[in-house]
């Protein structure tokens, strides 16, 4: 039988993250495209449909994505441990312990996230190849330009961490309790599509200001003309960009741009993480097992040359004397 999932080291949970990421993102990468092209007003049904396009920026956002959910998966698990050390280790971890951690997660990925999605979405405007982009945010802005955005992408990956890591889980675990005869796989798509659809809601208004902030540090041009995202050009910060908004009309549908592609992507990825996390940490369980077992072998089979050649040792000793 596999061992509890808490008994795997903080590096295994992050490699476990890093894996998990980079797959969801080769998945996704297409519905990543789309959103950010609503949120900027950019759309145009030949680009989203031409791979060009819609995965364009893809090493980046993998090479990105994947410190990022190491740093999600190893911090949550590194904060739940904590919280249970603190209680004296006798009890789990409580659905709250769970939520405390997926929050505190995202708000540490974001220090990663922010610098990589804010040369991502650039690059998406612009075109040319991502050390271009990076070598121009740092030159314009200095390294400072780098964390435009920082604190709308730390709301979201707070309220979209523990979507995935307690919200899912949780309503798994209870759908399960109240229908028996739903399957575990059926469970799982249940809670993915719950746990991400309000994950989602409750985020995107900050992925919305976010995207709007990262896109317009430089003024953006594509086929139409100018994007409606470069008013944001001069915006300080959220509370000026938010402004901004207020003048254009009414506000909510301009922080709900997006939010189909996005709720789609935020859905799937909550199931691909559910399943991929239970098959690596199987993988990891599996892998540690075998070798324990290969250790135990190499033991059992050492032992007794060990214990034999220093009989022999003891005998040869007692006969010169």
């Amino acid at each position: 039988m596999a061992t509890k999932k808490g008994e795997l080291s903080n590096f295994q949970h992050g490699c476990i993250g890093a894996c998990v990421g980079s797959i969801e993102q080769t998945v996704m990468r297409p519905a990543v495209f789309w959103k950010a092209e609503l949120q900027q007003q950019r759309f145009v049904l030949a680009r989203a449909v031409d791979p060009r396009f819609c995965y364009r920026g893809l090493p980046v956002a993998v090479a990105s994505i994947a410190p990022i959910t190491c740093i999600q998966f190893s911090a949550t698990n590194a904060c739940m441990n904590a919280i249970k050390r603190r209680r004296g280790g006798s009890t789990a971890n409580s659905d709250a312990d769970k939520f405390i951690s997926g929050c505190f997660a995202g708000v540490a990925s974001s220090l990663v996230q922010s610098p990589f999605q804010l040369v991502e979405v650039n690059q998406q405007n612009s075109g040319g190849s991502v050390g271009a982009t990076a070598r121009r945010v740092f030159s314009t802005y200095g390294f400072r330009g780098f964390f435009r955005g920082l604190s709308m992408t730390a709301m979201r990956e707070g309220i979209f961490c523990s979507s995935y890591i307690a919200l899912a889980p949780t309503l798994k675990t209870r759908l399960r309790a109240r229908r028996p005869e739903m399957s575990d796989g059926t469970a799982v798509a249940a809670s993915a599509i719950l746990a991400g659809s309000f994950g989602a809601a409750l985020s995107h208004p900050f992925d919305t200001m976010k995207t709007c902030l990262q896109g317009s540090l430089f003024p953006a041009q594509d086929a139409g003309g100018a994007s409606a995202a470069a008013r944001f050009h001069r915006a300080t910060g959220p509370w000026s960009a938010l402004r901004d908004m207020r003048q254009q009309g009414p506000l909510r549908p301009q922080v709900f741009r997006g939010f189909i592609p996005r709720v789609f992507r935020i859905v799937c990825c909550t199931y691909i993480y559910s399943t991929m996390t239970e098959t690596f940490e199987n993988l990891c369980h599996e892998w540690a097992r075998s070798e324990t077992s290969f250790g135990l072998g190499i033991v059992s089979g050492i032992v007794p040359i060990v214990v034999g050649t220093s009989a022999v040792h003891c005998e040869e000793q007692r006969a010169r004397r």
